[in-house]
């Protein structure tokens, strides 16, 4: 490990942090938040500093990055960029301990949508923004602007990529990684541009327009509003919310092939077409079970005539269905009182989460897929042992190495999600919010369900339950590997 490199390339995107700042200082200074400006001043003076500071005493000797550095300069860049990104809510005093100010932030950088705030809409407005453009940044990844910006890393930008962006591949859409890194950030701006505009047309202020945005394209959730997407009880709004997260939940090079003009490729995707089955089945699962239980309490003996007609079963289905699959977390009815059924569909796709190389987390479909049709072919196999018989994504085969790493990360997967589970049961939490709780923050998803759920927040979880979470969604934008991969000694050795 050569540590100066990884410190130099830390220092670099902890200079580009401070840059960052001076918008949501902007921000700041337009509304007059008098306290969140200073908030912002001191943050920017203190990672100017440090980034300054890493690149006097640091300075790289060398270009090439191998995956051991790159592990651990993304790794590092997160964990740097959330504990620096905690400070404007720590200085400002909207939160009272770091503690609570690391657990907003990671949230945020990790598009996980999870929130300690009972009541978002007395926050400065400059808070407000800052939290819903840490999950913008979060949503493309940081370590992603930063290559972009830097195309002479060359050869060791591709370490990088490959270390941030989601999913068992990394998909090359131009010959340099650095022009890939620029298109994938142009398709995110084109989809940002063109989100807020709909949204500003169906009379929606101009702030919670361009705070829905960040939060909706990032697949984060954050809301300027305590009851989200349902304040507006505008069905254009959820149409255009529920479609912007379905399309942020699917691969981003889908969207360069479409510019190339391969749509019959795009058509042929296989992890596409199971992602867009699996939303449209489980829609009319929920919207059924939703009107069929009308006559029935839903949990806690409470009733929503809202789902006496067909078509409100079907509004509330496909927005919640979308906004679970795609990990973002907005809300427009509150299902936690909807039937068992439905709870225990919403949290499943949480666990199987949108498609690789989207902006939305959890397992990922195209593992699912991956793994589904692996278990196919050996269950064929024990009829006929000696058969023959190639997974394929796509219409090419896919090679055994991806089966292997699919296959671990579900095993490893789950048993963090039952180990962290367990340790926030030990804090005397109940099951059913633990199980919810991990789920949600490992997915990067938001809300969870019982004390954390969708109408609820997570102020009244412990400081080592906040703490266990934050590392559940460090864990989970990771893709565990990024992190768990620091605490084996042969990372570190030479």
């Amino acid at each position: 490990m050569k540590i100066p490199i990884v410190l130099c390339t830390v220092g670099n995107l902890v200079l580009m942090l401070s840059g960052i700042l001076l918008v949501p200082l902007g921000v700041a200074f337009y509304y007059e938040d008098d306290a969140a400006m200073w908030a912002f001043v001191y943050t920017i003076i203190i990672t100017g500093v440090l980034g300054g500071l890493s690149k006097i005493f640091f300075r790289k000797k060398e270009s090439e990055i191998s995956i051991r550095e790159a592990v651990a300069i993304v790794t590092f860049s997160w964990i740097v960029c959330i504990f620096l990104g905690a400070l404007p809510f720590w200085f400002s005093g909207v939160c009272t301990t770091y503690c609570d100010a690391v657990f907003e932030t990671t949230s945020g950088f990790t598009t996980t949508g999870s929130s300690i705030f009972k009541d978002v809409e007395i926050l400065p407005h400059s808070i407000n923004f800052w939290r819903a453009f840490t999950a913008w940044l979060g949503g493309m990844g940081i370590i992603v602007i930063f290559v972009a910006l830097l195309p002479a890393m060359g050869v060791s930008g591709y370490q990088l990529f490959s270390a941030e962006v989601s999913g068992p591949t990394a998909d090359r859409l131009k010959p340099k990684i650095g022009e890939t890194a620029k298109v994938l950030w142009i398709i995110y701006l084109v989809i940002t541009a063109s989100m807020i505009l709909l949204l500003f047309c169906g009379g929606m202020p101009i702030f919670d327009t361009i705070c829905h945005t960040f939060a909706t394209v990032s697949t984060a959730g954050f809301s300027t509003k305590n009851m989200s997407v349902a304040h507006y009880n505008s069905l254009y709004i959820e149409i255009v919310v529920a479609t912007f997260m379905f399309i942020c939940g699917c691969n981003f090079s889908l969207y360069y092939m479409c510019f190339q003009k391969e749509f019959k490729k795009v058509l042929k995707n296989s992890e596409l077409r199971f992602f867009a089955s699996l939303v449209l089945m489980a829609i009319i699962f929920v919207a059924l079970s939703l009107y069929f239980s009308r006559s029935e309490s839903f949990n806690g003996g409470i009733k929503d005539y809202r789902y006496y007609n067909l078509g409100n079963s079907f509004r509330y289905a496909i927005f919640q269905v979308i906004t679970a699959s795609s990990t973002t977390g907005h809300v427009s009815a509150d299902f936690d009182l909807w039937p068992n059924a439905c709870r225990c569909l919403l949290v499943l796709l949480m666990f199987i989460g949108a498609c690789a190389g989207s902006t939305g987390g959890a397992i990922k479909c195209v593992r699912i897929l991956i793994l589904l049709k692996t278990s196919v072919r050996e269950l064929g196999r024990i009829l006929r042992p000696r058969m023959v018989k190639h997974v394929k994504l796509n219409g090419e085969s896919v090679s055994e190495e991806i089966i292997t790493e699919c296959s671990v990360f579900f095993v490893v997967y789950l048993g963090f999600f039952g180990v962290c589970s367990l340790a926030l049961m030990a804090l005397n939490t109940d099951v059913v919010t633990a199980f919810s709780a991990v789920a949600t923050c490992m997915a990067n998803c938001g809300p969870g369900l019982a004390k954390v759920g969708p109408m609820a927040n997570f102020s009244d979880v412990t400081y080592a339950g906040k703490w266990i979470l934050s590392f559940c969604m460090l864990l989970g934008r990771l893709e565990i590997y990024g992190l768990i991969l620091l605490f084996l000694p042969i990372t570190w050795k030479r």
